[in-house]
């Protein structure tokens, strides 16, 4: 019997076991959280928002598409959709697909 070999395999998973059994039980959880929100939210719900969202986003996102750059306006518009979002986006493409989409 090869004694060491032995040793070293059992070290190595105690020392893993705690990691993946903790990696295991947070995907879980979010699998779990994911599931839950799907369930959650009905394709209606979905497009609602999408429709909430559009309509909240029309005016800043058409002053952006208008205004001229580095006008006044556009970093009005800009802010405007920045706070819609609690932070900084790519203005350009929230905005074409506010408007075109």
């Amino acid at each position: 019997m090869d004694i060491p070999n032995i040793v070293r395999s059992v070290v190595i998973g105690v020392g893993v076991l705690p990691l993946s059994l903790s990696l295991a039980g947070t995907l879980n959880a979010t699998s779990r959280s994911l599931d839950n929100l799907a369930s959650q939210t009905t394709p209606s719900e979905v497009d609602k928002s999408i429709e909430d969202i559009k309509a909240g986003l029309a005016k800043p996102c058409i002053n952006y598409l208008l205004s001229k750059n580095d006008s006044k306006l556009e970093r009005e518009a800009q802010d405007a959709v920045d706070e819609y979002f609690g932070g900084e986006v790519d203005h350009r493409t929230v905005c074409d697909w506010v408007v075109n989409g």
